[in-house]
Parts: C-alpha cells; sequence; structure tokens
C-alpha cells in the first residue's frame, strides 16, 4: 500500500465518488486535517472526466478538485494507485466482489455498502457504540470495515444512552427520505404526495445488522445480540434526513427523569479521542414536542466538520418498561459518508491506519 502524500496526508481514494454518497466524501474531505483524496472511482460511463463537473452544484468543492479525473473502477488500476486507504460508495450490486478483492490484496476497505456487512470477518461499527469490534483486525494484511444502514446508525445511536440497561425488543417505523434510495433514485410519480410503505431488504439490514453492533466481535467470539427487532420501513416525500419512531421495551420498568439524564449525558459513548468529524455530542435530546424534523434538525452536530453527524432525539416518554421516542439521523452524512469517515478516524487513532 501506499503511504502518506507528499503533505503528511493519507493518500484516499473513493470508490462510486460521482454519486450521492460519493460526493458528500468529496465534502468531508475536502479540508480533512489527515486525509485528502488523491484518486476517484466510478463507472465506466464517467470515466475520463473531470470530478469538478459532478460537483457543480458547489463552486467551491468543484474547484478544490479541479484536475482530478474519474477512473474506472478497475481493480488493478486501483491497486496500482497506492492508496492509503479506500471509501466505497459503490452500488451494492457492484460492491461485494471489488471490496473483497482490494482487501485481498491489501488494501484498507471502509464501505458504505451493505454486500459485506454481515459477513464474519467484516467489523460493522458505529464508533459510539462498538469500538471495541475494531481490535480484532490486523489492517497490514488489508480489510474492509463496514458502517451501517443510515436508518441503522440513527436507531442504535438513539438507541445507545439506555442499551446498558438491558433491551429486549425494539419496535420501529422508519420514515425516509429518497435520497436514501441515491440518485436518481424514487420516480416522483410515485412518490409526490404519496408514501410508500415499503423499502425493499430495509428491513431485514436493520434487524441483522443492529444484532451484530451489539452484538460480540472478538477474534474468538463472533456472536450476534438476541434482541428482537420490529422494522416498519417507509419512504416519504421528504428529501433528506429519515424520521424514525422508536418503542423499546426494557428488562424492567424504568424512570423518565433518569431517561433524560441518560440521553443528556452520552456525549459520544465510550470515544475519548478528539476526531475531526465526531461532533461534541452525537446523541441530542432535543426540547419541544413538535422535534426533531428534517427541515430543522438535519444538520445537527458541532463544531461545523461535524454538522450532520449528530442524531437527535425528541418526544421521549415512558410506559413502564416501554421508552418511546422519535429519531432523526441525516442520512447522507451520518448514516453514509460521515460514518465511514468517522471509522477511518478511529482506525487512524488507534495506530491501525499510519
Amino acid at each position: 500500500m501506499g503511504r502518506c502524500s507528499s503533505v503528511d496526508k493519507l493518500k484516499v481514494g473513493v470508490l462510486g465518488a460521482t454519486g450521492l454518497v460519493g460526493q458528500r466524501f468529496a465534502q468531508l474531505l475536502s479540508d480533512h486535517p489527515f486525509m485528502e483524496i488523491a484518486s476517484v472511482y466510478a463507472s465506466d460511463r464517467s470515466s475520463g472526466q473531470s470530478y469538478s463537473d459532478f460537483l457543480s452544484f458547489d463552486e467551491d468543492l468543484a474547484q478544490r478538485y479541479e484536475g482530478l479525473t474519474v477512473k474506472e473502477s478497475n481493480p488493478d488500476v486501483i491497486l496500482s494507485d497506492g492508496n492509503d486507504l479506500i471509501f466505497s460508495a459503490v452500488s451494492d450490486a457492484n460492491a461485494g466482489k471489488l471490496e473483497k478483492h482490494l482487501a485481498q490484496n491489501g488494501s484498507i476497505i471502509l464501505t458504505n455498502a451493505s454486500a459485506n456487512r454481515l459477513d464474519s470477518d467484516v467489523p460493522l461499527v458505529i464508533p459510539e457504540v462498538n469500538p471495541h469490534h475494531l481490535e480484532s483486525l490486523n489492517p497490514s494484511r488489508g480489510a474492509i470495515v463496514a458502517n451501517g444502514n443510515c436508518s441503522t446508525i440513527g436507531m442504535v445511536l438513539g438507541l445507545a444512552p439506555i442499551a446498558d440497561l438491558g433491551i429486549e425488543e425494539v419496535y420501529v417505523t422508519t420514515m425516509q427520505a429518497v435520497s436514501g434510495a441515491g440518485y436518481p433514485g424514487v420516480s416522483s410519480m410515485d412518490v409526490l404526495s404519496n408514501i410508500l410503505p415499503f423499502i425493499k431488504s430495509e428491513e431485514e439490514k436493520m434487524v441483522n445488522e443492529t444484532r451484530k453492533i451489539f452484538g460480540s466481535f472478538t477474534a474468538s467470539n463472533r456472536t450476534q445480540s438476541k434482541m428482537k427487532i420490529h422494522p416498519t420501513c417507509i419512504r416519504v416525500p421528504v428529501r433528506e434526513g429519515h424520521l424514525e419512531s422508536i418503542t423499546a421495551v426494557m428488562s424492567e420498568d424504568v424512570d423518565i427523569n433518569q431517561l433524560r439524564e441518560r440521553f443528556r449525558n452520552f456525549g459520544n459513548g465510550s470515544l475519548k479521542a478528539r476526531l475531526p468529524t465526531l461532533p461534541e455530542k452525537s446523541v441530542i435530546l432535543i426540547k419541544g414536542e413538535d422535534r426533531p424534523q428534517p427541515l430543522l434538525d438535519v444538520m445537527a452536530g458541532s463544531p461545523e466538520r461535524a454538522r450532520g453527524m449528530a442524531v437527535t432525539v425528541g418526544r421521549l416518554r415512558v410506559s413502564g418498561s416501554r421508552v418511546s421516542f422519535v429519531a432523526l439521523v441525516n442520512n447522507l452524512i451520518r448514516g453514509a459518508a460521515g460514518s465511514a469517515v468517522l471509522n477511518a478516524e478511529v482506525l487512524h487513532e488507534s495506530g491501525l491506519i499510519t
């Protein structure tokens, strides 16, 4: 693998760089303190074009990447570029084999695709929840590290402040933005003035990924949590932001005041390091009976480069052992590119990427 560039930054390649999530990688890495995009890859339809042409929505961003040419996602070309690590935003249909081939040849892949998330040798990580799942990695031999599905990330972070109290079952109904389907996404004729009460494969992802995240991932023990999860996933005519109505059944009755304190004090779980893309608070308990809302809260998180990385929680209610709340996650930042970048920062902080 390649080493740091001449300015002491890690050389980064981005697969699927021209899509919605790939563009978010470009934004998040444009001013990153120790990573920079050196190569971008996409389908043969886009190869040979200037990457800045795909970033015309942001003049400053397009100028930042002027002169960078999109390359075809050919594994031999990618390996020859000597990237220190690779972010993957490729479509699920194409991701699996390509990511595995690159990892088997020594590359470190931070993937947003679902193709390899549930593989027994791939840690599925939300850093504030299960960073210890990275401890069994040996990146010197190549590795894939996955972040969860956008709706999974929102739900798991929402549950994180109360997870150690003992969650037996979770009932969740998601109201997911059209951008979650990629670009061009859902046909306007299907979704305008309408709601689609089914999203293919989404409910299975929420069940299996959540169990893996809350389960064990060590060299000798890789078992899933036995938590019961009952999701209903719905597509709504919102541009960005997945809203989730969540009810967790706890192992015993809980007190509303204790819960409020847990959400207020959660911070960033067990993470102590000051990571560039880590928000000051990853879970924000928000006031107001009508919050959170995508239009108002989808970019929650501070400082500036961590905007969109916080999950907002509101309407916290308790009935005996049942805890109910509404959570909002930015599906393109926290639910996708931002989580992969944060995973890379954790690997760097721990010395697994140098």
